[in-house]
């Protein structure tokens, strides 16, 4: 008996049909790395529905990455690095910095809505320096479900925000080593 099926793919979500947009960092981020400031990803890695080349906010559907707005961590303002959701949708959303460098400490991120005053989202992540001796080295993965509410006509700005620095980290998310990256998705 073949398997029930078989040969397709599941694309439906709770919300409708599934857009997600995978991104990365291109460069290491070197400033802006103090609470409340935000993950500089600029790099869409793969989108769904498909977007290739070009700039400004790329992504696919109901999901879309600022790639070219100057850095700014004012809430309601576009930026390089914020994702804006299309209403009345719930999504996934995950990220990790990647790599700390600082002399002894760590950095705390978590998800965080960013269209008025910023409202945390899910639970933070943490990562510990190389160096820090009780934290030898490690990677946070950011996880949080997030029902936007409103409709398809209002919009939403989230980041993977710095809640939290301890120490003074000189740099974060080297892709050369292990650099950072958000996955946006509607679930």
């Amino acid at each position: 008996m073949a398997f029930p099926r078989s040969g397709t793919v599941d694309t439906q979500t709770y919300s409708g049909t599934k857009d997600v947009v995978a991104a990365k960092n291109s460069a290491t981020q070197a400033a802006n790395l103090a609470a409340g400031d935000h993950l500089k990803l600029d790099t869409v890695d793969f989108s769904r529905p498909v977007v290739s080349g070009g700039a400004g906010a790329l992504g696919g559907g109901s999901v879309k990455l600022d790639t070219t707005t100057a850095y700014s961590n004012t809430n309601g303002a576009a930026s390089l690095g914020r994702f804006t959701l299309q209403g009345g949708k719930v999504y996934r959303l995950e990220c990790s910095m990647g790599e700390i460098l600082t002399t002894a400490g760590s950095v705390q991120i978590q998800w965080a809505d960013v269209t008025a005053a910023p409202v945390l989202l899910g639970a933070p992540a943490i990562n510990y320096s190389a160096t820090f001796a009780t934290g030898e080295g490690s990677v946070g993965v950011c996880v949080a479900i997030y029902a936007t509410g409103g409709s398809a006509a209002d919009s939403f700005l989230v980041e993977a925000r710095i809640t939290a620095v301890a120490g003074t980290p000189t740099s974060i998310g080297d892709p050369a080593k292990a650099g950072m990256y958000a996955i946006v998705e509607t679930i």
